[in-house]
This record gives structure tokens, sequence and C-alpha cells, in this order.
């Protein structure tokens, strides 16, 4: 009875892997920690140095037109999955955590060849984040040779940060003093009121004992939106498989709490001669002023994205090639949405599977608005497998084989 049973289940855990993400387990618990952080300044390796050099010069000759960039991302995800040969479900808890910070090459062009005596220099920057939490229930079935897979989910911001201007000048008065300024807005969305936040221009802890007496699960419940991802396949031949893929606002989350005021910080010294001899004529300040709270009604959407995929094994499951091209929109039909809200996405990978407990994958891809070339190694146990990957990035195509950002990636999965 128990070779009967075993036959069963390696006969329909084969028909799986006629897919384009074919399941390992038929019952399946799994955490997963990714971490990305990336620039366009210079390598990640010189900015851990102990003795930091910055050559403005090097620095500005290096910087495309776009501009410094510097976006970090942080995912976690726990799920727990279901496999069977024509019909799988699962129950997915998520959180992410991501911002971009954009500044004018123009700075960096003043810094590193100096300003005229008496004249005023003006740079733009921008700044937007965001934080959410989802419950997702995906399925999966087959209509013919097609497979479906759905993933309603239920979403909540933890805060919204929107597009946010920030104005940076740089003056340079005829007695040969510099000054550096730096000034935004801002403006901050949130799931409950974080009023103690700010006192006296400073940041404060005072207000997590508020945030422990408020009723965050029904400010969550309140807040939530809904939006659908969805994954359409299909064999086209018996090596490859084509999909399409969506994920879909249905309903927009609503934050009703505002937190509003000014950011600014200033950097002024009476000679740059001076500064190179003596630290201490170098006078710096930061201020939040005009903090106010009050009620919002603000609505946020998690990016829409469409595209295309397929995965080609042509020598058997053991060796997977695949791509997939789209777009994406940030917050659509948000009130911060706009043309560069609008960004392609692609994805070039190759996975080797099935050598004894071992696999191997490489990875090149754009996503979020930044390049990242990974590797990473599977180690699988059957029982318990280990996922792990390691990755160089950059905003910027060129820099982001030089290190100017790393990411990594580790997950862990139990089941049979």
């Amino acid at each position: 009875m128990k070779k009967l049973l075993f036959v069963f289940l390696t006969l329909c855990l084969s028909s799986l892997f006629a897919e384009l993400y074919p399941a390992r387990r038929y019952v399946e618990l799994g955490y997963t920690e990714a971490l990305r952080v990336s620039q366009n300044a210079m390598p990640m390796a010189d900015i851990f140095k102990k003795n930091l050099v910055l050559d403005l010069k090097k620095i500005s000759k290096g910087m495309p037109k776009s501009g410094f960039a510097f976006a970090f991302e942080d995912d976690s995800a726990l799920n727990l999955d279901f496999n069977f040969s024509r019909f799988a479900f699962g129950f997915h808890i998520d959180s992410q955590f991501s911002g971009r910070l954009n500044i004018s090459k123009s700075l960096f062009d003043v810094l590193a060849e100096g300003v005229s005596p008496g004249k005023n220099y003006t740079a733009d920057a921008n700044f937007w984040s965001e934080s959410f939490v989802s419950f997702s229930v995906p399925v999966r079935f087959n209509v013919g040779k097609v497979r479906v897979r759905l993933s309603p989910s239920w979403f909540s911001p933890i805060y919204y940060v929107p597009s946010t201007k920030i104005t940076c000048s740089a003056i340079n008065g005829k007695d040969g003093s510099l000054r550096l300024t730096a000034s935004a807005p801002i403006e901050v969305y949130t799931v409950t009121e974080f009023k103690g936040l700010v006192k006296d221009g400073k940041l404060s802890g005072d207000f997590v004992d508020k945030i422990k007496d408020d009723d965050l699960a029904r400010s969550f419940a309140q807040s939530a939106g809904i939006d659908l991802a969805a994954l359409v396949e299909y064999p086209l031949l018996d090596t490859l498989d084509i999909g399409g893929y969506a994920n879909i606002p249905i309903v927009p989350a609503r934050l009703k709490h505002k937190v509003t005021g000014t950011a600014s910080l200033s950097v002024s010294t009476d000679s740059l001669i001076k500064v190179a001899f003596d630290d201490s004529k170098m006078e710096h300040s930061a201020d939040i002023s005009d903090v106010a709270y009050s009620d919002a009604n603000y609505y946020v959407n998690r990016p829409l994205r469409l595209g295309a995929e397929c995965a080609w094994r042509p020598v058997g499951k053991w060796l997977t090639m695949r791509a997939a091209a789209g777009f994406a929109m940030r917050n659509p039909f948000g009130a911060d949405f706009s043309a560069k809200s609008v960004y392609p996405e692609y994805k070039l990978g190759l996975e080797i599977v099935g050598i004894g407990m071992f696999g191997l994958g490489l990875s090149t891809e754009y996503t979020k608005k930044v390049f990242a070339h990974a590797v990473g190694i599977m180690l699988n146990f059957r029982a318990i497998e280990f996922d792990i990957s390691a990755a160089v990035c950059s905003p910027t195509f060129v820099q982001s084989f030089k290190g100017e950002g790393v990411a990594a990636a580790l997950g862990v999965k139990l089941g049979w």
C-alpha cells in the first residue's frame, strides 16, 4: 500500500512540471526575507572603507544626466500552500517597505566645480516612500490546458509619502562664505494618528504609547484596499510554457490621518579654506517645523503591473530558461500619479535544479526602476529547503555592474 501511494504521489508531482512555476511540495510552509539598497554615486566597497574619500569631480563625471538616485526596499513574506495536480490554494501574509530619493545632477556639478562669488545655485530633488501589509488567498486551477492563478489580496498601507519636491541651494558670498540649504514640505499619510511623533522640532518616541492604546486592527480594516494578481499560462510546446501576468487595483486603500510640516537643513562656513584646517568652522543645523496633524481622505493603490513571460525547458525539467517583460505604474489613479510613475520591467533568468539536493539560479532584471544581477543557490532536503541569493544593483545600468548597490534574500521552506 505504501509503495502504491508513493508511486501515485510521484506521478502527480511529475505532472506539475509542465508549467511556469511548478510546486515542489504538496504542503509547504515558507518564509522569505529580501533586502535591497542601491545608489549610483560610488561603489559600496568604497563607502564602507575605514577612511572614506569623496572625489566629487569623479562622482559628478560618472553620474548620468538623470542625476543621483538612492533606492531601498525590504520585503517579508510568510506562506502556507497546498498543491495538487489540478488545484492549489494557499494563504500569504506580506509586508513591504520601500522608498526612493532623486537629486538633480546640477547640484553635484556645483559641488565638484565650485560656485562663483555672489551667485545662488539651485537644484531640485524628489523623495517618496511607502509601506504596506497584505493578506492574500492564491488559488490555481485548470481550464483545459490553460492554467489560471488568481490571488485576491487585502492590503493596507502603514504610511504613504507622496512624491515630494525638495529644493536645494548653494550660495557663495563675495567674502568667501558658503551656505548649502535644503527644504521640503512634509506630507505623510498614516493608518493611525501619529500625534507626538515630533516634539520641539525633533523626532520623539512618545507616540508609541498612543499607538499601543489605539485599536490598530480596526484602523487597518478601515483603511484596507483590494487588488488582484493573476497569471494565465499555456503549454505552447512540450518544452515551452507561456503566460501573461497582471496586478490589478480593484478598491484603493484609504488613509484617514495626515502629518504635515516643513523640514530644513543648512550647512554653512565663513571660509572653505578655514574648513580645510579646522572642522569647527563648519556650522550645520536641521529643523522640523510647523508640524500639524489633521484628518485626511487619501487613496492609495499598490502598483499596477501588466506583462508576459515564458519558461523554456529544452532538455528537461532540470534546466529552465525564463524571460519576462512588461510595465508597471506606481499608485495608479492616485493624487501623485504622473508620467514618471510609469516604467518598464524585464527579467531574464536561468535555473538549474535536480542536481542531487542542489540548485543554481542566475538572473538579470530591471524592476522598480533598479537594475539587478543576481546569483542564487537552492539546498533542497525535501522536508526542508533553503534558498539564498545575492545581487549587485543600481538605478543606473552601467553602475549596476560596479557594485554600487547590494541585495540579498533568504528563504526557508518546510513541508512534503
